[in-house]
Order: C-alpha cells, then structure tokens, then sequence
C-alpha cells in the first residue's frame, strides 16, 4: 500500500485520530510557533519572575517569533502595569528603578539641551510633564538669566511655583487636576488663545507610529493644542520611553512642530526617521 493510500484509508477508518496524530506532529515540529499570544504572555512573565529583567533579542529566540512581535507582547504587559520596558529590554516593575534613574538622566539631559533655545527677555511657554519641569529647574539655575529676565506662562502648578522664584509668570484660571498637575478647562483654553510666546515648549504622552506628538485625556487635549498654538516657535520634549507609548488624541502634526528634541536609541532611529521627512528639527541630547 504506498503512503497516499495509508493515510487515505486511516482517514476513512477513524477521522479523529488521524487528525489528532496530525496535529500532535505539528505541535513536536512547530509548537513554539504555534504558541499563542496568552500563553506566550504568561510564559514571558514567568521568566522575568525568576530572572528579574530580559532583552527582546533574548525574548525573540526563546520563542522563535519577531522582535516586533515581543515588543507589541511587552506592550500588553506594560499596560497591565506588570512590567516595565525601557531599551530593547524588559524589567519586573519592582526591580524597575533603574530604568526610571535611567529615564530621570535622559530628562536632564533634554532639559539642558532645551535650555540652549532660550534667551535672555524671551517669553515662554512651559507645557505639564516632568521633562518641562526639569527645564524649568534648568532655567531656572542658569546663569545667563538675571531675575525676572524671562517671562514664562504654564498651567502646571509645579512648574509655576519652581519658576515664580526668579522669573515673571503667568497661569491661567480654571479648574485644578492634581494628577495631571494641570489647570484645565475652557477659561485656560481661551487664555491661551489671546497671548503669543517666543518659544512654546510642548510634552506628550507618547509618539509611536503618530502623526504628532499625543495625549490621552480628552480633557486636556484643547489646553495643550491651544499652549502649542500660541508659540511663534514650538519644541516637542521626548525621553526614550514616549517611543514605544502612543496617546489618543493628537495635539498637533509633526509638520507643525519646529524641533523635537530627545534621545536616539537603536529603537526610535527609524521613528526619528519619518519624523524629520515631516520637516521637525531633530535635535539629539
């Protein structure tokens, strides 16, 4: 009996286990191809459990899949507030604190370099966000600027109070959000809306594979489009981290910012890429 014919007469005889001894050679050949996408979940966390943190090379030939397939499995594990991503690599949220000394470093650096666009009697706007914060504290030590040389206006409260102790500031009326550190609502929005600064400093919550720079809470999304709008020239400040994160809601097209300023990794060069075609400055701390 040739081999067609075998396996012919073992479908006819008991369908079921022909099938089942099919798929069984399947799984032995290609089951870790064939994995799915939850159980590989688990399987990824169960190995940070034991080793504490773990590259997306490693990853990629632990399970023979893409690296782009195990970042978009971090991501998940990200947004379960399980892990922490920062690199190429993945860390247990409780053994993260490097990664956020690490994130803290690039947000100085940043602030430093976005402290080289300002000038003596300029006016500014600072946008919420811990990376205009660090520029404020920036500013606020640098030497060129004698007192009340810089006029800035923020609707974030921290950023006011760092600021206020040496330079003239301005916010806006509204509503206060503790968590966003933010005044929000339709009176900031049209206070931003009658006033024009030299520089408009802008944050996001994230950029990757965005027509511009994003936010997640609609509420805040006309305070920062309006806080952008109102600068003759505007910087977009970004760590690392703002690359493999997106918001919902765009606050404005790459085409309409002037200079982002931020941290090449080997992960964003080819975000970096497309966003300088759009015509952004790119301008690497």
């Amino acid at each position: 009996m040739d081999g067609l014919s075998y396996f012919t007469e073992k479908i006819v005889r008991d369908p079921l286990q022909f099938y089942c001894y099919i798929f069984k050679e399947v799984l032995r050949k290609w089951g870790n191809t064939f994995v799915s996408n939850s159980l590989r979940l688990d399987q990824i966390y169960s190995l940070l459990l034991k080793k504490g943190s773990v590259t997306v090379e490693e990853l990629s030939d632990s399970f023979h899949v893409t690296p782009t397939t195990i970042r978009r499995d971090l991501l998940v594990l990200e947004e379960r507030k399980l892990i922490y991503r920062s690199r190429g690599s993945a860390s247990l949220r409780d053994a993260a604190d490097t990664s956020k000394d690490i994130l803290r470093a690039e947000k100085i650096r940043i602030a430093k370099k976005a402290a080289q666009f300002v000038e003596p009697d300029m006016a500014l706007s600072l946008d919420s966000g811990s990376t205009n914060r660090f520029l404020a504290e920036e500013l606020l030590c640098d030497e060129r600027f004698r007192y009340e040389e810089l006029n800035i206006v923020t609707y974030s409260l921290r950023t006011a109070l760092t600021t206020s102790q040496k330079f003239n500031v301005s916010i806006p009326g509204g509503a206060v959000f503790t968590a966003q550190d933010a005044m929000l609502g339709l009176e900031v929005e049209n206070f931003y809306k009658k006033i024009n600064v030299d520089v408009a400093f802008v944050g996001s919550t994230g950029v990757r594979d965005c027509s511009g720079p994003t936010v997640s809470y609609p509420v805040q999304l006309p305070v920062k489009q309006a806080a952008a709008s109102c600068g003759a020239r505007r910087i977009v400040l970004l760590d690392s981290q703002k690359f493999i994160r997106r918001g919902v809601y765009v606050i404005c097209e790459w085409q309409n910012i002037d200079t982002l300023v931020t941290i090449q990794t080997p992960e964003n060069e080819e975000q970096l890429e497309k966003i300088a075609k759009c015509g952004t400055n790119i301008v690497l701390a």
